[in-house]
């Protein structure tokens, strides 16, 4: 088995770093769209007492 020089070691993590940010990232953006439906239906059943 062949060992990983310190710079592949290096460059592997930093991919999943970058991997995981990007995730984040569409995950922040989900929630917000998320967060604004919630106040749209919210909005909808304060307006009517209902759902329409």
């Amino acid at each position: 088995m062949k060992t990983k020089s310190p710079r592949d070691v290096l460059a592997h993590r930093l991919a999943e770093r970058d991997e995981l940010v990007v995730e984040i990232l569409e995950l922040e953006g989900r929630l917000e769209r998320a967060k604004r439906r919630l106040d749209e239906v919210s909005a909808e059943i304060d307006s009517s007492g209902h759902i329409e």
